[in-house]
């Protein structure tokens, strides 16, 4: 079974579905990543997989160990907006005015949408490959699932990264106590202060933030 990789971005959109929705999806993405079999569509002649479950949508790339998700969501928001058709039928005294017969014009939307969508796929996975090259962590499933379920941020990053308090404290100059209580929820941490925690374990200074 490949592993499960979560880039930053996916990882803040996952935290951010309901847990019905994430349970949907994660037995989906984890049969895939088993048998390579699922509700799939891989674009042809370019780089980028997506996986459906329902109007939902895991856009992801595989390597030889992994299968890497750049981004999850709903089928409206996962990708660009401006890059879907908009469609308006103007009525006249004939009636409305279309090239096609509705029912034709409809089949030929639905594939432009299923065009849209294989192209923002592809866009997609390539800033997914651009921000992983450049340095952003992969992040295993597991530990995405981990903050997703409400547990603190820096806490399971840190022990992610195999980081002590101790050791935090001494490469930040934030004194052990200041981190526990970030860790315990009785401090949320000023900006300057996560600043230092992100550069330390080499994530993205949002990923600290916790919503709710």
């Amino acid at each position: 079974m490949k592993q499960i990789v979560f880039t930053a971005t996916s990882a803040r959109q996952w935290a951010k579905l309901s847990s019905d929705v994430r349970r949907r999806i994660d037995r989906r993405l984890t049969e895939f990543a088993a048998s390579g079999h699922g509700d799939v569509k891989r674009l042809e002649g370019r780089d980028g997989t997506r996986l459906r479950v329902g109007d939902w949508r895991v856009i992801f790339y595989e390597d030889q160990e992994a299968i890497v998700v750049a981004a999850v969501g709903h089928r409206r928001d996962i990708y660009d907006r401006e890059d879907f058709m908009s469609v308006r039928f103007q009525k006249t005294p004939k009636g409305e005015v279309a090239i096609f017969p509705r029912k034709d014009y409809e089949i030929l939307v639905a594939k432009a949408s299923e065009a849209d969508e294989d192209a923002g796929t592809a866009r997609i996975v390539a800033r997914a490959r651009e921000e992983l090259a450049g340095g952003a962590p992969a992040l295993p499933k597991d530990i995405v699932d981990r903050m997703a379920n409400g547990e603190n941020h820096v806490r399971v990053l840190r022990e992610w990264r195999d980081i002590t308090q101790m050791h935090l404290s001494f490469k930040t100059n934030l004194s052990p106590s200041y981190i526990s209580d970030i860790e315990n929820g009785r401090r949320t941490g000023t900006a300057a202060a996560l600043r230092l925690i992100a550069n330390e374990l080499k994530v993205p200074l949002d990923l600290l933030v916790q919503e709710g």
